[in-house]
């Protein structure tokens, strides 16, 4: 797998050949362009500012905010940047020590994280939503995909069910554990048989996100979790570890799989996924970028805004930037990212303006 909480794995090769990332790439770019119609307001600068931005986080969105800082310079000449993006690892500290202005991750935040920032600050972390995860690219915030064998009958689970099916205490219900196909409903052969659950290491982002998010905070996994990783090959890349997830659920008649869920196997399918209360739904690229499917993934960045380090006021303008219409199309270009949906600019916009402004005026 990529990318571990606090360390940065080596980059692997993933299955995606040259001509199928480019591929990829156009497709988000249409897709971008095609579901954010109502589109926010254009950038208007609140004054010409000087002064440097730093930047400490993780290399994947090297791409994204290069887009942003020339756009952003378009507006504003007179702003420079100083981008230190080598590793997630490296953003919430970069913030604390008083060495970066914006906590740049590729990832979920971890509590160790949000526990070291509060106390050598001793005030909250301020997130803004700046983009909505990829599709597939396990390093790009991927979506990720509930996968069954083909021959599996069952179309569709909720979070309540996946919280029985993965988790070793369910909090989401009192009711029992799910350890069978019966107890989802499925009839004749597979009535008995017991669910065998595969996912990444439970310890990396996205098995954490889906710990948080589906789990209801839990960290008890089923007992018979079968946990994946890249598999090293002698003289020859890495399998990919999350490709090796849905290969082994297309092996496994009666497995289910945590995957990205843009990966694929012949053997394999995806089901559509329900918040509670909601619809069920599977992802596409489309329902991924308006987050109608519920395990699309946020991109979030992090800037000290609180009484004891104040926001630096530059920054608060650059994301103003980020979160208008030109901002939202720099991203665009990167290809994989997708910009927000409306309903999410609207309400990072809005958190923003509500920001104080008395915060320095550069460094």
């Amino acid at each position: 797998m990529k990318q571990l909480y606090g360390i940065t794995l080596a980059l692997v090769i993933t299955v995606a050949t040259p001509s199928a990332n480019a591929q990829r790439a156009a497709s988000a770019t249409q897709l971008n362009g095609m579901i954010h119609d109502n589109q926010p307001p254009h950038y208007v600068p609140t004054q010409q500012y000087s002064g440097t931005i730093r930047s400490w986080g993780h290399g994947y969105l090297k791409v994204a905010m290069k887009n942003w800082e020339i756009g952003f310079q378009k507006f504003q000449p007179n702003v420079k940047f100083d981008d230190t993006l080598v590793s997630s690892a490296a953003a919430i500290a970069g913030l604390y020590s008083g060495r970066a202005d914006i906590g740049v991750l590729a990832r979920e935040i971890t509590p160790p994280e949000v526990a070291a920032y509060e106390k050598m600050t001793r005030q909250k972390l301020f997130a803004i939503d700046v983009l909505t995860g990829s599709l597939s690219n396990p390093d790009k915030i991927m979506a990720l995909g509930i996968f069954v064998n083909k021959n599996n009958p069952l179309a569709q689970v909720t979070f309540d069910q996946l919280d029985a099916i993965f988790s070793a205490e369910r909090r989401r219900s009192e009711k029992n554990l799910i350890r069978t196909w019966g107890q989802l409903g499925l009839t004749g052969e597979w009535a008995n048989h017991a669910i065998q659950p595969y996912s990444g290491p439970a310890f990396e982002a996205p098995g954490y996100f889906f710990s948080q998010t589906v789990l209801n905070g839990s960290v008890l996994w089923n007992c018979d979790l079968k946990q994946v990783d890249d598999l090293p090959m002698p003289n020859a890349h890495d399998v990919d570890g999350y490709q090796r997830i849905v290969d082994s659920v297309g092996a496994d008649r009666y497995a289910i799989g945590i995957s990205g869920a843009g990966y694929k196997d012949q053997n394999a399918k995806l089901i559509a996924i329900a918040r509670p209360g909601g619809s069920f739904v599977l992802p596409s690229p489309q329902n991924v970028a308006d987050r109608t499917y519920p395990l699309s993934r946020p991109v979030r960045f992090y800037i000290n805004n609180g009484p004891r380090v104040p926001p630096n006021r530059i920054v608060l303008e650059f994301f103003r930037y980020i979160l208008s219409r030109e901002g939202q199309q720099d991203a665009q270009r990167e290809g994989e990212f997708f910009a927000l949906p409306n309903a999410v600019d609207l309400r990072e916009r809005a958190h923003l303006a509500a920001t104080p402004v008395q915060g320095p005026l550069a460094r």
